[in-house]
């Protein structure tokens, strides 16, 4: 696959950047005519740390209380820098709250969101934002949504690096990049993809944690 990979930096810091490849990509429940890169963000210390900040502000000015970071698709370490900035002293919140949780799920064979019985009080009665790093459909984030209401926590914001939409269930989405960013950025339902109609191969298979060639 030799397709062309464009850089997108934030219009809000230049240091924070992501990357898009057109293709032909297939996802779990979408067919996508690009692939967004976001493991920069996720892996690199010093865009990570830039992106939580970006991150942080939507909650800071909008005096959001979070006690959790749900993070899905190896966002783990995303999600240590955003509780550390959710838990600065700022001009909105002088007074933050002392600690911020950071929990990565578990999921059994079924692929249902689980959390051991030591684990459950970071959900339980907590207010829990759920970090991921791109959103198409958001059938993901609305399986996240009610594994953390089953466990007796409240989904008090959703944050992505990416996102094709702009809120899911009445939650606004706070994310870096949206599909204005990436210039004729579509999904497609599998059965309505133009890309399998006109006959174009599929180039790979996508999910968070990036692609396989097919």
């Amino acid at each position: 696959m030799n397709n062309p990979i464009y850089t997108i930096t934030s219009n809000r810091d230049e240091d924070v950047f992501i990357h898009a490849m057109p293709g032909h990509f297939i996802s779990a429940s979408t067919h996508l005519n690009y692939y967004v890169g976001t493991s920069d963000i996720k892996h690199n210390h010093d865009v990570s740390v830039e992106a939580a900040k970006l991150m942080a502000n939507y909650y800071n000015e909008r005096n959001i209380r979070i006690d959790t970071v749900l993070c899905l698709y190896e966002t783990q370490a995303l999600g240590a820098y955003l509780a550390h900035e959710l838990q600065q002293t700022t001009m909105y919140d002088p007074y933050p709250q002392e600690t911020v949780y950071v929990l990565g799920p578990e999921y059994d064979a079924s692929g249902n969101m689980i959390f051991r019985d030591n684990l459950r009080k970071l959900i339980n009665g907590k207010r829990v934002v759920l970090l991921i790093s791109c959103i198409t459909s958001g059938k993901t984030i609305q399986r996240a949504m009610s594994s953390v209401g089953y466990y007796g926590g409240e989904v008090a914001g959703v944050t992505a690096i990416f996102s094709a939409i702009s809120s899911i269930d009445g939650v606004e989405i706070n994310t870096i990049f949206t599909k204005e960013d990436v210039p004729g950025y579509q999904a497609y339902a599998p059965n309505e993809c133009p890309l399998c109609k006109e006959g174009k191969k599929v180039d790979a298979i996508a999910n968070g944690y990036g692609y396989s060639l097919f």
